[in-house]
Order: structure tokens, then sequence, then C-alpha cells
């Protein structure tokens, strides 16, 4: 109930946000303009949380900006829609959920006309990361053996700093108003190695535990969501 109070005064936060920025009437250049937003790190209907975020950022011309983006830690519950869940190969999923940690972005932007998409290259701090899933009693295959029994999986991604590219589209008003969206991913370093936990209500074979950890291992790595990323849709207002 508290989880839902606070993302329904989140989303009462942003609409109120919205309709004052949306009631500005002066005509906003670009050129050496600051920019204030909010914005949402998740989609509500996959995830089931908005994990909110406030941007900063400049703009040298029609051109060239920078940004810096911070978005806070939420909690989300995952279940059905969790690719990592999935990924693992075992039926009798009973709920995943996640802590998702504070996600920064610094970036430069490039935009090379007022209807394009825009470049972005900076950096990305996240913070970990921890899924817990949760599968019922059922026989299920690990290593060369099978076994009757519930099994609990708790996979951690440490933090990260990383260099980050990446893309984003932007509708601007006149009266200072934009619409925007962008994701940026440290695409140029290798996929993080999560740290895994498993809990079984009946003991398995040591070698068996080392294959379903590597095989969970591939399956994390093999995700491109897993990378230290940040992906931002909002809206945002810009004055000088």
């Amino acid at each position: 109930m508290y989880k839902r109070s606070v993302r329904i005064q989140v989303m009462l936060s942003f609409l109120f946000f919205t309709s004052f920025l949306c009631h500005a009437s002066e005509a906003v250049g670009f050129r050496n303009a600051w920019e204030i937003g909010f914005t949402f790190g998740e989609i509500p209907i996959l995830s089931g949380s908005f994990k909110p975020g406030i941007s900063i950022g400049y703009h040298f011309n029609d051109y060239f900006a920078v940004s810096a983006v911070y978005q806070f830690k939420d909690y989300l519950q995952r279940d059905d829609e969790s690719f990592n869940a999935q990924n693992i190969g075992f039926d009798g999923l009973t709920g995943s959920k996640e802590t998702t940690g504070e996600r920064i972005l610094v970036a430069l932007h490039y935009r090379p006309a007022s209807w394009s998409p825009y470049l972005m290259a900076g950096f990305v701090y996240n913070n970990a990361d921890i899924e817990t899933m949760e599968f019922g009693r059922q026989t299920h295959q690990i290593g060369d053996h099978r076994y009757d029994t519930e099994i609990s999986i708790v996979q951690t991604r440490s933090d990260g700093f990383v260099p980050a590219v990446g893309f984003g589209y932007r509708y601007d008003f006149d009266n200072g108003v934009s619409l925007n969206t962008n994701i940026a991913a440290g695409i140029f370093t290798p996929m993080p190695e999560p740290e895994i936990t498993i809990k079984t209500a009946h003991e398995i074979a040591t070698d068996d535990i080392k294959l379903l950890k590597e095989k969970i291992t591939t399956a994390y790595q093999e995700n491109f969501h897993n990378r230290h990323h940040i992906f931002n849709l909002g809206v945002s207002y810009r004055f000088k």
C-alpha cells in the first residue's frame, strides 16, 4: 500500500509539473539555454514502477548540449516480466522482485537537425541491482540430475561507473517545453558478472550448483538489459 501511494504521488507530481510547463507561453530558443526536467526510468505498464528522476542540462546552441540525470532507488515486482527469470529456463516461477539502485548519467548531446534523433556520449553510474527469483516445488533439471525442490535465486549486479554512448529523441515546443526519451549504455566494457546465491529445500550436489551458476551467468550476460545503462522518458523545460 505504501509503495502504491508513493507511485500515485509521483504520477500526480509529474502531471502537475507537465501542466505547469505547458502553460508557459514565452518562446525560448536553444542558444545558451538551461533546462530542467522530470524523468521516469521504467515504464509502469511493464514493470509496475516509475523509477523517477530529475535532470538538468545546458544548450550551447541548436546542435550541442550537456546534461546530467539522477534516478532514485526503486523497488520492482517483475514476476513473469523478468527477463532473467525467463532466461534461466526453470518452470514454476512464483515471484520475482528487484531492487534497482540509483543511476546517474552525465553526457554530451549532438543533434544534427531540429527534427532528427540526437547522439549521446558520456558516463553512466549504476548502483547495485539485486533481483530475487522464487521457483515453486517441482522437478528441476540441474546439471546431470533432477531435483524435486523449491529454488530461490538471488543475483546481484555490483555497482559500476562506465563510459557510455546512446541516442534519444525529443519533441520541442516553442514555449520551452520538451518531451524527451533516451537510452545510454556501457557497450565498450565487458558485461558484468553477477554474484549468485542459490537456496533450496533439498541438498543439491556441489558440481550441479556450480553448473547452475554457470548457466545463470551465461543467460545473464547474454541479456543486453544487464549492462550498466540508463533509460529516460520524461518532460523538461528550457529557459534563459
